[in-house]
Parts: C-alpha cells; structure tokens; sequence
C-alpha cells in the first residue's frame, strides 16, 4: 500500500495498490467515453447521420452555419438580417461567434464537424472532471467514475442538441480546477485559470456559467475558513483570475449586455415555465417515472421539456449519499448542498426558495427557465461518488463488515423508495405514462443498484491487485450502461441527405434587401405542434415551411426567427404581426416586406403577395407620435407605410422634413453589416428602411453622418436633403470594437504573466 497527500493539505490517507491505480489513466476513460459515444450514435461518427432533434435542427445547426459562412466571405458576424427584420448575432453570445473551437465546424464540412464538435465535448467533459476528481481525492478509479458519470448522463446527453450549454458545462469541472489551483499557489497557474474561464465565458451560456463561478466563490471560501490557505492570498488570486477572464472575454461580454438592456427581458421575465416538478427527484432513481414519450420516442417530463433527462445513474446517486454519510470533509458537505440545492432551485416556484432568492437577486429573474439549476446537481453527484469509492478502498481488513453494513443499508433504502416511486405510478399514473414502461425503469435501476453496490463490496474484500483492477473496470461499465440504457436514444438521426439541397430558394422568392417571406401565425401554431414518426420528412417539412431558423439553410430572409434575446421593440413588432387573432395586420406586413406567406391550402406552398414595400422607401410625411400610439396605428389596418412614418416625440422641432415629398429610391443594395442606397428627391426628404432598429447603426447621407430615428416604433429613418444622394448604414458596434481591444490586451497580460511566472521558478530559493 502507498501513502499519498491529500491536495489540501488537510490529511495523510492509504492508497490502493499504485500498479491497480496506475491502470485507470485519463486516456483510457476517454476510450471508455469514446466507446459508449460510437457504440450510441456509429452513424453519426461515420458520417453517413446527423442529429437534428429539437434545438439541434432548429438553433445549433443554422446558427452554426451562418457564422461559418460570414467567417468564409470575412466577415465577423455581428448583425443578422435574416431573421426578425435584422436582429445582432454575436452578442445573442450563446451563437459562439468568438468561442475558439467554434473553428472546428467553422473549416471543416457540416453537419458532420458541429456533430463531432458536440461528441468531442463530452470527452472534454470527463477528462476535465477526472483530473478534478483525482486532485480532491487522490484515487484514479474515483476520478474515472467521477469523469464518467459527468460526461455520459442524461443532461449532458442530451446536451448534444445544444452547442452553448454542452461546452460551457464541458469547461465547468476544468474551471473549478484551475481556479482553485490558482489561489493555492498562483504564478502561472493564474494565466490558465484565466484562460479556461474566459474559453468557458466564451461558449454563451450565462446560466452554467454563473454556476461554475458560484462553485468557485464557495469552494474559495470554505478554502478559507479551512485556513488551509491564507484567505488574503485566496481572495487576491481570485480576483486577478476574475479580472483577466471578464478582460479576455470582454469582446463577447460587452455586446452581450448592451444587447441585454435594449432586450425584451428583465428581472421580471422568468416565469415558472418548465421548472421541474414538485416530485421530479424521483427521476434521479426512476429515469421514466411520470414521463412520455414523442413521436419520435425520447421521452421527457411534460411539465419541463428544456432536458428529457437529467438522471446521473442510480448507483451514482447512491455512492454520493455514502459519502454524506461516511466523508467527513468539508468539500462533501459542500457538494452535497450544491446537490440538493440544485434540485430545489430546479423546482422553480414550486418550492419557497426560488421566489425568496429572486426577491433578493432580482437578476435571477431574467434566467428563463429554473431547471437549468439541476446542473449544480449534475457536477456534484460525479465528485461525491468519488469520495465515497475512494473511501471504501481505503478502509481496513477489520472495518469491512461495518462498511458492508453501510452498503446494505444504502441499497436497501434506494430499493425501498424507488418501491415507493413505483407504487406511486400505479396508483396515480401520469397523463400519457406507461405504467409498464416506468416498472421496467424501476426494475432495471434496482438490478444496476444491487451490481455497483456488490462490486464496490468485491472491491473492498479483495487482495489481489489484478482482481482490484477488474472490479474497477466492472464499476466503469456499469456506470456507462446505466446512463446508456436509462431511457430510449434521447437525440434521434436523419440520413445526411435531409442537409442538401431542397429547391426551397426556387419556390421562396424573397431575397436579402428585396423582400422577406412570412411565416403566417397559422402555419407557425401548426408547425410548433406538427409531427411524425418519419424523421426524415420532418426535417424535410421544417425547412420548406421556413419554421424558425430553417431559413438559415438557405439564405431566405424572413420576418421571424428563434433566438434567446430579442430587440425589445422588435419582439413587439413580432406580437403584432403573430398574435393577431386570424391575419396578421396587411399594412404592417406590406411594410416589412413579406412578398410570400404561407399557403393556408397546401401546408408548405407559399403565397405571392403583390402589395409588399420594397425594404428601402422615401417620401413619408413624419408623424410625430407615442410608442403607445404608434403600435396602435401599426396594428390598424388604416396604416399606410407609404405615405406616413410614425417617428418618437424627440424627433419633433429637430426634423426639416415636416410633409410627405416627392422622392425615390433608384438602388438599393442589403448585406450583413451594410445597406446602400440612391434617392432622389425633389425637396428633404425621409427615408425608411424596414430593418429593426439598433443603437449600432450609423447613417451616413453622401459620406456624411446623420441621424437614424427610430421609426414605425421598431425600424429605421433618416431624412436627405432635396436633390440626388448616396445613402448609407453602417453597423458599427463600438461595444464589440471596445471589448476587442480589452480582449486583446488581456490575452497580451497573460503572455507577459506565463512569461514572468516562469522565469520566477527560475530564480534560485532563499
């Protein structure tokens, strides 16, 4: 037996057999997770599939695309003109315009690279917790299970459907790492812990974001309170790591909370939408309980439906509580409250604690969907399971009867409440749920829990190093096979052919700068409860009937679109023209350009519509007005776009143009970031283009800046004097171009920090 150190510090503890430990190494977990990943999707890894499901189909995939084209015609992809009358693209944060392994799928072919870039973060994910698990508990079996349970669960399964939040909760474990590496012994270990975290700050999603920095903050803390470092030293070194991560990332941050407080939401914006249920624990033991299946087969809680799954293996679940119970360590306790803590705050306002933390952090209030608080639990369970098996490999010859006590006594408990969870299923079955299928869940959960349980008992008794060895390795499969086989496939494939080429540009005519296609209210209620067994002709059908974001595939602009944040006037534009009670008003469509709109006869046939403005007009007679009225008059049908231009209060006693005159726009010219145009004009003039308004924007008339108004509450205007002249806008976001220069001159920081730490560890010691 070998003695090693524990990381803090705090205590000298026996290892097992180092050549047994020795076996379980970083790289082989990742064959591991690399197995269970070709053996779940071989279609997707070969690339004859490609997911679609969901958000992957609808966000990831059009996104993804988009921002790969602007990098090929070198472009930074700051405003998108596709969707929503224009709306900014990379402050959305969660597109990871600037997240550095967006490359990957950026240089190589899609879908297949933004699959694999997907697939790939899951190893990240348990490399990452492996390495942190083993510096907490000194056991490499430990730190496999923790790595494996963290990378191959239901969340972070079904995570693949989403760029964003699969990478940002990959970093979560690498970040706590470094960071805490940082404040114990700073030097060059602050450089990389700036670097993970702003990598991580960099994938957009600001909920497991805030997460991971609330692990940090309490670790540091407690680390403090634990003297096992200076509390100075921690707070001192936190906040030089902080700095340079919010200073590295500024070029995305910046932009993000401009767009942020120009947005539709606030601290009033969540809701009890999609919060877990009040008896949503249970799925932690029985993955199916109360749950249904759609059409395609991936079944979800009806009540939240943002994770089909968030089950981390029942033998997980019963390794963490073990470790409450037997680890006397102040990392436990903390991880066990990050863990029940993660559930509660999942509940939303099902329970007291939400609505009593969003009174004392209003800002909690703009996250929209309170089950997102489950990954505190998703990052915990791995860690305290890891505890727990590194203590039973520790303990004496002597202690093992008591220790197989504890392991009855745990299995029995899990086999007594997931009895109870199933009794409770036949007694009140839930609206579409099988009770069959939630008795096999059960059953099947009990027949992993009793195997891990016994395995872990075979691991304590055990001499012999070889037989330690394959235990372990019967550990490691058994975990893989509970989370792979907890539900059905939770991201179903589409043959690659459903990516080519539709003919959907033959028969939408609209195109950048011309006219929008819309998506009628009718069709966009029809498509968001559509479906078929058939995954091919649903994807087939998204994209003919431009549902969302499937415009992205092909360059059409539309009126709508699917994005996390909203222009605030613009949403309100968007419930004019979607939640009227049969039609969207004409005149405002007219305005925005919607030249074809979504047959009400044959479901992907489109309608001509022959009175659309084209996107650029002159001539409007100035109608000073109130927001309030001026959304009135928009949704009227006595609006008329071609005469009036309804512009806010402050516009009025600055304008020269004060009556409708004789002008026209001769050419007109869209791109991403630019719109040009020739007017003629008789006498000043106003000119208006149906593009949404944003700070952002300049206007130059003939080289020259002026003013652009926001017009028709949600667009823009500018006036041109009498005569002939070049019209043009320009996007010009300054946060962006302010972030940059932050960005790079902390990343120079960092280069001068690595620079200096080393040559520190250079000098000779005192």
């Amino acid at each position: 037996m070998a003695i090693i150190a524990d990381q803090s510090g705090a205590r000298q503890r026996t290892a097992i057999p180092l050549d047994v430990d020795a076996w379980f190494t970083p790289s082989r977990l990742v064959w591991l997770i690399g197995f269970l990943i070709f053996a779940t999707y071989p279609d997707v890894v070969l690339g004859t599939h490609s997911f679609f499901y969901r958000d992957f189909g609808l966000f990831s995939h059009p996104v993804a695309l988009y921002h790969r084209n602007s990098f090929w015609q070198g472009e930074v992809p700051l405003w998108n003109p596709f969707n929503d009358c224009g709306l900014p693209f990379l402050a959305q944060w969660n597109t990871m315009a600037l997240y550095p392994f967006s490359l990957f799928y950026i240089l190589l072919p899609l879908p297949w690279s933004l699959n694999i870039y997907c697939l790939g973060h899951l190893l990240l994910a348990g490399v990452g917790m492996y390495f942190l698990a083993h510096r907490w508990t000194g056991n490499r079996l430990a730190a496999s299970v923790a790595g494996l349970a963290f990378a191959w669960n239901g969340l972070s399964i079904h995570s693949i459907m989403w760029t964003s939040n699969l990478a940002a909760l990959a970093w979560m474990p690498v970040v706590v790492l470094l960071a805490e590496k940082a404040w114990q012994n700073g030097g060059r270990q602050i450089v990389l812990a700036a670097l993970a975290g702003g990598v991580q700050m960099l994938t957009g999603s600001p909920e497991i974001i805030l997460l991971t920095w609330l692990v940090v903050g309490s670790m540091a803390l407690l680390q403090g309170r634990q003297k096992i470092t200076p509390a100075g030293q921690i707070l001192k070194r936190l906040i030089a790591v902080t700095f340079l991560v919010a200073g590295l990332a500024a070029a995305q941050i910046l932009p993000f909370l401009d767009l942020l407080a120009h947005s539709q939401r606030n601290s009033s914006y969540s809701n009890n939408a999609w919060a877990m249920p009040a008896w949503g624990w249970a799925n932690l033991l029985v993955p199916l309980f109360h749950c249904s299946p759609s059409i395609l087969g991936v079944y979800s809680q009806d009540e939240q439906q943002w994770t089909s799954s968030y089950y981390m293996g029942i033998g997980v679940l019963a390794l963490a509580m073990l470790a409450v119970w037997r680890c006397r360590q102040w990392r436990v306790y903390a991880l066990a409250a990050f863990a029940v803590g993660g559930v509660v705050l999942a509940m939303g306002e099902n329970t007291f604690v939400y609505q009593s933390i969003k009174k004392v952090l209003p800002l909690v209030g703009v996250m929209r969907y309170p089950i997102k608080f489950v990954a505190f639990t998703v990052f915990a369970l791995p860690l305290l399971a890891a505890f727990a098996l590194s203590e039973y490999q520790r303990i004496s010859s002597a202690a093992v009867a008591s220790t197989r006590r504890h392991l009855w006594l745990a299995g029995t408990f899990f086999a007594i409440v997931v009895g109870g969870i199933l009794c409770a299923a036949f007694r009140h079955p839930h609206t579409r749920e099988s009770v069959r299928t939630t008795l096999g869940s059960g059953v099947g959960r009990i027949l992993f829990l009793i195997l891990i349980l016994g395995a872990v008992y075979f691991l304590m008794r055990s001499q012999l190093a070889r037989t330690r060895g394959l235990v372990g390795v019967f550990i490691l499969v058994l975990v893989g096979l509970d989370a792979s086989t907890h539900t059905s496939k939770q991201n179903p494939t589409v043959p690659m052919r459903v990516y080519n080429d539709l003919g959907v540009r033959q028969n939408v005519k609209a195109r950048l700068g011309e006219s929008r296609a819309m998506v009628s209210p009718q069709m966009q209620s029809f498509m968001r409860h559509a479906a078929t067994s058939n995954a091919v002709d649903f994807v087939v059908g998204t994209r003919r009937a431009l549902y969302l974001n499937s415009n992205l595939f092909d360059g059409i602009p539309v009126v709508n679109g699917f994005f996390s944040i909203y222009l605030k006037e613009g949403a309100a534009i968007n419930g004019l023209l979607y939640d009227a009670p049969d039609s969207p008003p004409n005149p405002l469509a007219d305005f925005v350009g919607a030249s074809q709109i979504s047959s009400s006869e044959g479901t992907f046939d489109w309608v001509e519509r022959t009175n659309f403005m084209p996107m650029v007009t002159a001539g409007q007679k100035p109608v000073i007005v109130t927001d309030e009225q001026a959304l009135h008059a928009l949704s009227s049908a006595e609006f008329n776009p071609r005469m009036a231009v309804y512009l806010p209060p402050n516009a009025g006693g600055i304008l020269k143009v004060t009556n409708g005159g004789m002008a026209r726009v001769i050419t007109r010219r869209f791109s991403a970031h630019q719109v040009n145009a020739e007017v003629e004009a008789r006498e000043p003039a106003m000119v208006v283009i149906s593009q949404t308004f944003y700070h952002a924007w300049q206007a130059y008339v003939d080289e020259k800046p002026t003013k652009l108004w926001r017009a028709n509450y949600a667009f823009q205007a500018l006036e041109v004097p009498a005569g002939h002249h070049h019209v043009k806008l320009v996007y010009e976001d300054q946060f962006f171009k302010w972030g940059a220069i932050i960005s790079l001159g902390s990343l120079a920081l960092c280069l001068l920090g690595w620079v200096v730490g080393g040559r520190k560890k250079l000098l000779p010691q005192a």
